[in-house]
């Protein structure tokens, strides 16, 4: 009886060790998936000085004592590289649109602030997310999932936001364009605008 009960408990012991080496493992597995996607989204933007700091966010979130079960969301995934996609499609579209022939001075600062302020926006939102690994909290891990679930959410309709800004901002040029093309033709050929 006391060697049947020794084996189950030998048994028991080992098998928690096993399931934490194995989410230990996830989380290993899962970190560089998150940090190579987040790293080639970043380098295709041309953004490697922010790579390396923003990985390092990434390295802290997935190795610090916030339940596996948070830890390991596909939502927290979401949140970081909803974040690297953001700052691709700052780093993509910002020099275009503030180097338009039709932009003046005033128009290009008001364009940067403009993305400088989603940015800090997505920004925030990711150092939320920090802030929950590096703190004590007293939510359950229930509330955490949540509270995760919202800022992936938050963060995606963040990401649609930024790429919204980008094509009213182009088409806004655009139409500008169009128009400064029209009164040129009419002044040419019929001379009015």
């Amino acid at each position: 009886m006391k060697t049947t009960a020794l084996f189950l408990l030998a048994g028991l012991l080992l098998s928690s060790c096993g399931e934490d080496a194995a989410s230990k493992k996830l989380a290993s597995d899962t970190e560089a998936r998150v940090t190579a996607s987040i790293q080639q989204m970043l380098t295709q933007a041309g953004d490697k000085a922010g790579t390396t700091s923003y990985i390092n966010v990434v390295h802290n979130w997935y190795q610090s004592k916030v339940p596996n079960l948070v830890k390991l969301n596909p939502k927290t995934a979401t949140i970081y590289e909803t974040h690297a996609a953001i700052l691709q499609e700052v780093a993509a579209n910002e020099p275009k649109l503030v180097k338009h022939a039709l932009v003046t001075p005033e128009q290009a600062e008001g364009i940067r602030t403009g993305y400088k302020k989603l940015v800090d926006e997505s920004a925030a939102r990711v150092q939320e997310l920090s802030a929950l690994a590096t703190s004590e909290t007293t939510m359950s891990e229930a509330e955490q999932l949540k509270y995760v679930s919202d800022l992936a959410e938050k963060q995606t309709h963040h990401l649609a936001l930024v790429k919204y800004y980008t094509r009213r901002t182009a088409n806004t040029l655009t139409l500008k364009e169009q128009k400064q093309k029209g009164e040129q033709y009419r002044l040419e050929n019929f001379g009015h605008y």
